[in-house]
């Protein structure tokens, strides 16, 4: 059975019978939908319901009967729009859609967040980081290198916390860190560390015995291990001792040198509080605090995915400094700053038929306007609708295609941008309209726009972006407009 999500109207009735209405022109959205399909049910604002197909009838119209089968809470559609794996959905971007089939993964992830709808705002409120994540998985592998080194510091750090051990560590056994500590791989902060004993070996002791097993609260561990006299490791800075805290707890806490809390701080706009409230420990605590309240790893695993068997906050970690290091060399994530607000942004799909390569050669975009003639005639789109009815004799008329003749004739201008894309998820160019609207001399020869390729290539689309029509436009959907202009900027 396949799953459905379905917008119509909301809902008054106290039956839980959903009936349900499409217009022939309007078929083409419901193929392959079947008696006993899932159907998401929403109205203009939330998903309401979880419904099954019963039954499904064509006469002039065509009316599916559903049954509510789940109705105990609703999902708002604005924050389900900004949710990865489901912001690129038509039916969350375009009006004239109202049914669409997911996907098995599209599918499982709105039944995720049906049965735990407590996470989504929250998902929400941090969709930006998204696009972090997004950049981030095209470069992992190259942050993500050294993985058995990895494994071997892990391993070491494992032996050394154990309480039996740090109970009788004598200095060599503690010297031993300083050949796993990235932050010694300088000499002269090994150096300041390790050069020599600076405490007894109590103070040592303490240091470990009481982060990893005191009795205090984790905040206050932390705000001793970082700044304490008593317990605060001799010699060692914030870049090693956040190094520590990661191996020591590596499931628990991100590595926390400047560079993770520099990108933390610009990724979080609730850092400045946290920063201006408490101490360095403490800071930290509240910042691993925001990290998993962002679901951040959530969003991680679905964007970027694991990529080692280290532990998850390694990962994390190296997508931090990843940031930092964007952040500093001041690469964007945002919309080009050369995006003209007054353009017009399209889409305009290639037929299966045409090879791509030739048809970038042509530099024009290309729409057949049959019988119907210079579309410059018409003054409304319903003109358009009611000449083809005359000159065909018919009474179905394709209104998707004839309105999209319209729009390529009055509504696209020239200095407007268009992606071009091939099959569902690839586009193989972005270009930029350099004539008119312009009409062959020649009969049944399709009307015409040049355009210039500002980039070409191949761009995979991570979800759908299927649209019946061969033109669209993006313009107001602003969500997916910043997706594929960052798709093409890589």
């Amino acid at each position: 059975m396949s799953t459905w999500i379905i917008r119509g109207e909301s809902i008054h009735s106290q039956t839980n019978t959903i009936i349900y209405q499409l217009d022939m022109y309007e078929q083409f959205q419901a193929q392959g939908l079947n008696v006993g399909d899932k159907v998401f049910y929403s109205d203009s604002t939330h998903i309401t319901c979880i419904c099954k197909i019963m039954s499904i009838t064509i006469i002039d119209r065509i009316t599916i009967t559903m049954q509510i089968i789940d109705d105990h809470h609703t999902l708002a559609n604005t924050h389900l729009r900004k949710i990865w794996g489901l912001k690129n959905l038509d039916i969350f971007k375009l009006e004239d859609i109202k049914i669409l089939l997911l996907n098995e993964k599209e599918e499982k992830l709105l039944d995720s967040i049906w049965k735990a709808p407590g996470t989504l705002e929250g998902m929400a409120k941090y969709e930006h980081l998204d696009n972090y994540l997004f950049q981030f998985k095209s470069a992992a592998d190259d942050w993500l290198r050294e993985e058995e080194k990895q494994k071997s510091r892990y391993q070491f750090f494992k032996n050394f916390s154990k309480e039996e051990n740090l109970a009788t560590m004598n200095w060599e056994y503690f010297e031993a860190i300083g050949e796993q500590l990235p932050a010694f791989q300088m000499p002269l902060l090994k150096e300041q560390a390790l050069g020599k004993q600076k405490a007894s070996m109590y103070v040592y002791r303490k240091s470990f015995l009481d982060l990893l097993f005191g009795e205090s609260n984790m905040e206050v561990r932390l705000d001793n291990f970082y700044s304490s006299t008593d317990s605060k490791l001799p010699g060692f800075g914030q870049k090693s001792l956040g190094e520590l805290l990661h191996y020591l707890l590596p499931n628990y806490y991100c590595s926390f040198t400047n560079q993770e809390m520099y990108a933390i701080e610009h990724l979080y706009k609730e850092t400045l509080s946290i920063k201006e409230k408490y101490s360095i420990g403490s800071r930290i605590y509240h910042y691993q605090k925001l990290i998993n309240q962002s679901y951040l790893i959530e969003k991680y695993l679905t964007i970027v995915g694991r990529k080692t068997d280290l532990p998850i906050y390694h990962e994390i970690s190296c997508f931090l400094r990843f940031v930092y290091n964007a952040l500093k060399n001041k690469e964007s994530f945002n919309v080009p700053s050369d995006r003209k607000e007054c353009a017009q942004y399209w889409m305009y799909t290639i037929p299966h038929s045409v090879n791509p390569g030739l048809f970038l050669d042509g530099k024009i975009l290309t729409l057949n306007h049959r019988k119907l003639g210079d579309i410059r005639q018409y003054k409304t789109k319903q003109e358009v609708w009611k000449q083809h009815r005359q000159l065909y004799k018919n009474s179905h008329v394709p209104y998707l295609k004839t309105s999209a003749l319209f729009q390529f004739c009055h509504e696209m201008k020239e200095g407007d941008y268009v992606f071009i894309k091939r099959k569902e998820d690839q586009i193989v160019a972005f270009g930029q309209i350099t004539s008119d609207y312009l009409f062959p001399q020649f009969p049944y020869a399709p009307s015409y726009r040049k355009v210039k390729w500002l980039k070409t290539g191949k761009w995979v689309i991570d979800g759908r972006l299927y649209y019946r029509n061969r033109l669209i436009n993006l313009s107001r959907y602003e969500n997916t407009l910043t997706y594929l202009l960052e798709l093409i900027s890589e």
